[in-house]
């Protein structure tokens, strides 16, 4: 076990090895080369009070002037509420868009059943509006909702995009080989499927 350590009464403790203080053979090596170190009033500081008659100090702050007491203070502008900013005006709201949906006509057993239509939607056995029908491809044809070609200023009008030759779609009979604007009433054969169109406008 190593010898040594102890306490100093200026500096604390100490470890081993140190049989004294190293803190104060370093001070007193510094005295002999250096001199004493200087007082508070050598270094141009006041005197330290003593600790019985330190007394703490508390400032308070300027009790504010009496608004006629000094008539060379300028006196200060109320602030002036900021207006409040007019309501926005409503814009003015366009025509509904119109919704449309598909009547199933044929086959038989689901005569009667109505799925309404969305823009952008795609039709097929794994689409947007799901039809179980073995003639159907996953993707058969796409919806969408668009101003007329011939008057792009008039309200727009539902197209069906067939996706693929492959696909065929057809119109009141009619295979179409693009986008087609449908017509109300317009009857709509995907594989063994008929839908018959309803457009309810504006």
């Amino acid at each position: 076990m190593a010898e040594g350590g102890g306490f100093c009464e200026i500096h604390g403790p100490f470890d081993p090895p140190h049989t004294e203080c190293p803190y104060c053979a370093i001070d007193d090596k510094q005295r002999r080369a250096y001199g004493p170190p200087p007082t508070r009033e050598q270094a141009g500081r006041p005197a330290a009070p003593p600790d019985e008659d330190f007394v703490r100090e508390t400032v308070e702050p300027d009790a504010a002037p009496e608004p006629d007491s000094d008539p060379s203070l300028t006196e200060l502008v109320p602030r002036v509420p900021a207006e409040p900013e007019p309501p926005a005006e409503p814009e003015e709201a366009g025509p509904p868009a119109p919704v449309g949906w598909l009547v199933i006509k044929e086959p038989l057993t689901r005569r009667g059943e109505i799925i309404r239509i969305e823009p952008s939607q795609s039709i097929g056995r794994e689409a947007d509006i799901r039809w179980d029908d073995p003639r159907l491809s996953r993707q058969h044809a796409r919806v969408t909702l668009e101003p007329p070609e011939d008057d792009p200023d008039a309200p727009p009008v539902f197209f069906l995009w067939p996706y693929a030759p492959t696909n065929p779609v057809y119109i009141n009979g009619r295979q179409i080989r693009g986008a087609t604007p449908l017509q109300e009433n317009d009857e709509i054969r995907l594989g063994d499927t008929l839908f018959v169109f309803k457009l309810l406008m504006d």
